[in-house]
C-alpha cells in the first residue's frame, strides 16, 4: 500500500511518503509564504526519492481538523486535486488524533487542549493500549478551557498537550497537584509521519472513495471570523 500522508491544519505543513507502515520519506515547512508551493514541490520531491510515479500512488491520508481554517482548505484542495485526478481513495484523519499519537507510547490518558482562538479550545480523549495506538475516548469538540479542564481533571492522572498549555498557563497553574503532565513543546506538533501510522494501521477502514465528499472538519463554522486562520 503506497499512500501519501498531508499534514496542513497547523503552522508546520508536512508530507509523508509511506510503503505500508514503512516511512519511505517526509518533509516539513515553517514558512507562510511558501507554505502552499511546498505541498507541490515536497510531493514531487518525496516521489523522486522513493521512485515512485504519481500514478503508482494507491491512495492519500489526510489531516482533516480542526486547525487552522487556511491550512485546511489548502490540505483538502491538494488532496482532493489529486486523488479525483488518478481516481485514488482518501482517508481523513481528525487532527487531534495525529497530535495525540506523540504521546501514544505511554501509559497514561491522552488529552488535547489545543487553542481554537476566541476563548475556546479543541478537545479530546484517547487512551494507549500498550502497543502504540490509540483508543478514542471523547469526541474532537470546541469548548472553554475551564470546562476542558474541568472534564479533564475528572479522568485522573492525564497527558495534557497542544498549545493551549501556553496560551492559558495561568488556567493551568492554579491546576498544580491535580494529575496533569504537561506534554513537550516538540509534542504539540501534528507530523504528516504519525498520520501516515495511524493510516497504515486502518486503511482502507474509513477510506473515501469519492474524494467530493471529502470536507475539512472545522468545529468552528466556515464563517467565524479568525484573523489569520
Amino acid at each position: 500500500m503506497r499512500f501519501l500522508a498531508v499534514e496542513t491544519s497547523s503552522p508546520v505543513f508536512s508530507v509523508a511518503l509511506c510503503d505500508g507502515d514503512r516511512l519511505v520519506g517526509s518533509l516539513h515547512s515553517t514558512e507562510p509564504a511558501t507554505r502552499s508551493d511546498f505541498l507541490t514541490g515536497g510531493i514531487q520531491r518525496l516521489l523522486r526519492l522513493g521512485g515512485w510515479r504519481l500514478q503508482e500512488l494507491d491512495g492519500f491520508a489526510l489531516s482533516i481538523g480542526p486547525g487552522s481554517f487556511t491550512g485546511l482548505r489548502v490540505g483538502v484542495t491538494t488532496v482532493k486535486t489529486l486523488a479525483w485526478a488518478l481516481k485514488r481513495p482518501v482517508l481523513p484523519v481528525s487532527s487531534l488524533e495525529v497530535i495525540a499519537h506523540n504521546a501514544a507510547g505511554g501509559g497514561s490518558t491522552v488529552f488535547l487542549f489545543q487553542d481554537a482562538r476566541k476563548g475556546k479550545v479543541y478537545t479530546a480523549g484517547f487512551q494507549p493500549d500498550g502497543q502504540g495506538r490509540l483508543k478514542r475516548l471523547s469526541p474532537d469538540e470546541l469548548l472553554p478551557p475551564e470546562e476542558a479542564l474541568k472534564r479533564i481533571a475528572a479522568d485522573g492522572k492525564a497527558v495534557l498537550l497542544g498549545d493551549g498549555i501556553r496560551r492559558y498557563q495561568p488556567l493551568l497553574t492554579s491546576m498544580d497537584g491535580k494529575g496533569l503532565i504537561l506534554a513537550p513543546e516538540s509534542d504539540w506538533i501534528p507530523r504528516a509521519e504519525l498520520l501516515g501510522r495511524i493510516a497504515a494501521g486502518r486503511w482502507p477502514e474509513g477510506a473515501l472513495d469519492d474524494p467530493h465528499r471529502l470536507v475539512p472538519q472545522y468545529l468552528y463554522s466556515k464563517e467565524s471570523d479568525i484573523t489569520g486562520w
